[in-house]
C-alpha cells in the first residue's frame, strides 16, 4: 500500500486530498501545514510519496522543503499548486520534483501522478543502488579500470591512478582519454572502440603506447566492453601495462 504525506495549509483541500487518497486504496500517513513539519514527518513516517503545496506557512516554502526531503531522505515529491508563474514552475523543475499538478486537482489525475512518482522513483533508486555496487566492484578490482563517456574519463579506480602515476582522481576526471594515447597509436585505439554499445564486449584487445599524467611511455594491453553508467552508454576499459602473450585471440 502506498503511504502518502499531505503538506497543505488549506484544511479543506487537505481533507479533499485525503478522501481521494483513501478512495484509491492508499494510506494517508500524515498531514501538515509547513515545510519544516513536512521534513520532520518524512523523517519519522517514511512516506512513499509526498504531496506538497508550494506556498506554505513559515519560512520554508514547499520547494525548499521538497529539495531537502529529496536530497536527505530520497522521497519523491509531487507539487500541487494554483501558482503557474514561470519563476515558480522553473524552481519546481530545478528541484527535480516528480510532478506538478495545478489546482483544482481531479481524483484520477492525482492517482496517476502518485503511481508514476512511486514507480519512477523506485526505478531511480534501483539504478542508483546498482551503480553504487558497480562503483565498489571497480574500486576493489585488482586491475586498472577506467570508465569513459563521450570520450572523457568519467571514473577510474585506485589501480588506474597508479597506472597513470597520480594519487588524485581529480587530476584525471573529465580529461579526454585520447590525450593519454600516443598520437601514432590513436587511430588503432579508435578502431578498437568503434563497435557500438549494442555489441557489448569489445572484440579482442588493443595494444597501444600510452603515457602517464606526467609523461613517460606505457606499453598497454587494453580490453573493454560497453556498459550503462549513470544511465548512459559508457566504455569500461581494463588496462594492462605489459604485453602478456595470450593464446587463440
Amino acid at each position: 500500500m502506498r503511504k502518502v504525506l499531505i503538506v497543505e495549509d488549506d484544511k479543506f483541500l487537505a481533507a479533499i486530498f485525503a478522501l481521494f487518497i483513501k478512495d484509491m486504496g492508499f494510506e494517508v500517513v500524515g498531514r501538515c501545514r509547513s515545510g519544516v513539519e513536512a521534513v520532520e514527518l518524512c523523517n519519522s513516517l517514511e512516506p512513499n510519496v509526498v504531496l506538497m503545496d508550494i506556498h506554505l506557512e513559515g519560512e520554508m516554502d514547499g520547494i525548499q522543503a521538497a529539495e531537502k526531503i529529496q536530497r536527505e531522505l530520497e522521497i519523491p515529491v509531487i507539487f500541487i499548486s494554483s501558482d503557474t508563474s514561470s519563476s515558480v514552475v522553473e524552481r519546481a523543475i530545478i528541484s527535480n520534483s516528480y510532478g506538478y499538478l495545478v489546482k483544482p486537482v481531479q481524483r484520477k489525475e492525482l492517482e496517476i501522478s502518485i503511481e508514476l512518482a512511486y514507480y519512477k522513483h523506485k526505478a531511480v533508486i534501483d539504478q542508483k543502488r546498482k551503480e553504487e555496487g558497480f562503483r565498489k566492484f571497480i574500486s576493489d578490482a585488482p586491475v586498472p579500470i577506467v570508465i569513459i563517456q563521450d570520450g572523457k574519463i568519467l571514473y577510474l579506480n585506485n589501480e588506474a591512478l597508479d597506472f597513470f602515476h597520480t594519487h588524485y582522481i581529480e587530476d584525471m576526471m573529465g580529461l579526454p582519454f585520447l590525450d593519454f594515447v600516443e598520437p601514432d597509436h590513436r587511430d588503432r585505439f579508435e578502431s578498437f572502440i568503434a563497435p557500438d554499445a549494442q555489441n557489448g564486449k569489445l572484440p579482442g584487445r588493443c595494444l597501444v603506447n600510452m603515457k602517464g599524467l606526467h609523461g613517460g611511455t606505457i606499453e598497454t594491453d587494453i580490453k573493454g566492453s560497453w556498459i550503462c553508467f549513470n544511465g548512459k552508454d559508457a566504455l569500461q576499459l581494463f588496462l594492462n601495462d605489459s604485453f602478456q602473450p595470450q593464446a587463440h585471440e
